[in-house]
């Protein structure tokens, strides 16, 4: 059995997606949770929603701000007397951040990535472990990307950032694992997120599911189940670890699957899969 009880958690991009089937996930196991992320309005939402259990908390963070990132530590502490949890969940969007082919990339482009995905999560590192040791110790759980183990070919200055916060779990883990603080990272493949199902078209979501072999796509809390774990003290001695979470995506030959599939009459096929389309 996993338990939380007692523990304090802060989320980043705790409003939505990964970050808010975290919480929620958190939450229930008796943890008390701040909902870190920039987006104030969802985060009052789910703090409404969750509320009634005393134990959540919103926080506007802004991830690219070294001060947001110190403050939505400061705030966990303040609230609910220290800190054992941290999940650097945040990303930046493509919208926010463009990437592209190493031709056609920009420095601007290159550094806001970079720091949206890598250096704000080691900001959180560096501000949460003084206070996990002040503890006796933590947990620390980064969100990767299967584009960290392999090209994406328009994704250049993602994927190094993804390859970099593997490195920075690495890191962490070696360094402060005598003070008892754990750092893995998560490593999700294809995830129906809502903001995925409204922004990604559906040729996408088949690809997706044309090339995992288990029969459905990853939900949030397939991959929010995981960072529990590992941020549990059921990991007690996980470690330095980036643990891949994507229906076995990347575990077989490029193409191979779909070949073999067509080849046994089981296509690809929307209900096997739990897609829809959106309207």
């Amino acid at each position: 059995m996993i338990s939380l009880q007692g523990k304090v958690a802060v989320v980043t991009g705790g409003a939505s997606g990964i970050g808010a089937a975290t919480v929620k996930m958190m939450i229930d196991l008796g943890a008390q949770v701040v909902i870190a992320d920039v987006d104030e309005e969802s985060s009052a939402a789910l703090e409404k929603a969750l509320g009634h259990t005393g134990n959540i908390a919103a926080c506007r963070t802004d991830i690219l701000i070294e001060d947001d990132i110190r403050g939505m530590i400061d705030f966990a502490v303040d609230r609910f007397g220290g800190l054992d949890i941290l999940h650097n969940n945040a990303g930046i969007p493509r919208t926010i951040a463009p990437d592209a082919e190493v031709t056609g990339l920009t420095v601007e482009m290159w550094n806001k990535t970079i720091a949206g995905h890598v250096t704000s999560a080691m900001l959180g590192c560096k501000y949460a472990i003084p206070k996990m040791i002040a503890r006796g110790g933590g947990a620390i759980v980064n969100t990767s990307s299967s584009s960290a183990l392999a090209a994406t070919v328009d994704l250049v200055a993602y994927g190094v950032a993804k390859s970099g916060l593997h490195a920075l779990t690495r890191e962490v883990a070696a360094t402060y694992g005598r003070d008892n603080i754990r750092c893995n990272a998560v490593v999700p493949g294809a995830v129906m997120t809502e903001r995925g199902r409204k922004t990604l078209p559906p040729d996408i979501f088949q690809l997706f599911a044309t090339e995992t072999p288990l029969p459905r796509l990853a939900e949030p809390e397939d991959i929010a189940s995981v960072a529990v774990f590992l941020a549990s003290d059921a990991a007690g001695m996980v470690t330095g670890q980036a643990l891949t979470v994507d229906g076995g995506m990347m575990t077989k030959l490029p193409y191979w699957l779909p070949k073999m599939r067509a080849s046994r009459g089981t296509a690809f096929d929307e209900s096997t899969y739990g897609y829809e389309a959106p309207d």
